[in-house]
């Protein structure tokens, strides 16, 4: 697995781990429902799959550390499986950011861009880097 590859990887991993107690821990602090465009009214109400939702990204973002430690400790095939798998999972979940905005599920139209970019950008470089 080429170095670009790795990379952004470990930058989708890094983002998703961040973005995790921020959704299962802190989502009733002020600064995290601004992060995250949840309006403090909407708090209750998503609670309910935002901890699910963190404890996802966690697991994502670990799954990826995992598959680039295991391609440089010489497992390729778990590796390069790993990273694939997250990588896909987090383009593909985090473009849902995207598709709920668009069908007016964010306070305002446009509030998910930076959230979809860094969901979807990063892994999708990985991916599209595997081949060279």
């Amino acid at each position: 697995m080429n170095a670009v590859s790795q990379l952004f990887a470990v930058l989708a991993a890094l983002i998703y781990i961040v973005v995790f107690p921020l959704e299962s821990f802190f989502l009733r602090h002020p600064a995290a429902q601004k992060f995250l465009s949840t309006p403090a009214q909407n708090v209750p109400a998503v609670m309910m799959w935002a901890i699910p939702t963190g404890f996802r990204n966690l697991l994502i973002g670990l799954g990826n550390i995992a598959g680039v430690v295991a391609v440089n400790t010489g497992y390729l095939v778990v590796g390069y499986t790993l990273v694939v798998y997250c990588c896909a999972n987090m383009v593909l979940s985090g473009a849902t950011m995207g598709l709920a905005d668009w069908l007016g599920h964010y306070p305002k139209k446009g509030d998910s861009i930076p959230g979809t970019l860094g969901a979807t950008v990063p892994p999708l470089i990985a991916l599209a880097a595997l081949p060279f």
